[in-house]
């Protein structure tokens, strides 16, 4: 009996003798995770508002219009163009309306979306004409002369909306806290058709 006592007393020292380092499993390094690309394919429609007035009373070519995307351009289930995001566009032509009732008229053409520092090259096109000036009659000596009111001046108004289209391919890289444009020749998973808008 003595004998079994003992020998259980010095099982019990060999097992509180068991170093707690080799009961505790090691830490499992977390995983990195992989870098967010996503590509935004060429001709992805996005869809601009003008955010304020653009008017052939003062416009001439060269003039900036300024617009912002006016729903989030969707690939798969991520934002990648939030709506909001800054456009720009500018003014090709632009002709005053004159004094003898001729419209104003303008032409301008689509730069780019400003997505932080990556600029996305797109494309469209925005014309407007103003209205044609009225006639007055007035019979004086030697017969009737006309009268012409001036026409009104072409404008692109603040809220009007614009289509465009992204020009190129792009790859854009979400990993890290701000977005980055990625080389287009890296690989990169093939996500479901482009939606502009939500």
């Amino acid at each position: 009996m003595i004998f079994s006592l003992m020998a259980f007393a010095g099982l019990c020292t060999a097992v509180q003798d068991v170093p707690a380092a080799a009961a505790t499993p090691a830490p499992v390094a977390a995983a990195t995770p992989a870098p967010m690309r996503v590509a935004l394919p060429r001709d992805t429609p996005v869809e601009l508002i003008a955010t304020r007035e653009v008017s052939t009373a003062d416009a001439k070519p060269g003039t900036p219009i300024k617009l912002q995307v006016r729903r989030a351009v969707l690939i798969g289930d991520r934002a990648v163009i939030p709506a909001g995001t800054p456009a720009w566009g500018e003014v090709v032509t632009a002709t005053d309306a004159g004094g003898l009732g001729k419209s104003g008229k303008m032409t301008a053409r689509l730069k780019h979306i400003q997505l932080g520092e990556v600029t996305i090259p797109i494309d469209g096109e925005i014309s407007s004409k103003g209205r044609t000036g009225s006639v007055a009659g007035a019979v004086l000596t030697g017969g009737l002369v006309g009268l012409f009111h001036r026409g009104n001046n072409a404008k692109i108004k603040a809220g009007e909306i614009v289509s465009s289209f992204v020009t190129e391919d792009i790859v854009l890289d979400f990993s890290g806290t701000a977005v980055k444009r990625a080389p287009a020749t890296e690989t990169v998973a093939t996500p479901p058709a482009p939606v502009a808008g939500t």
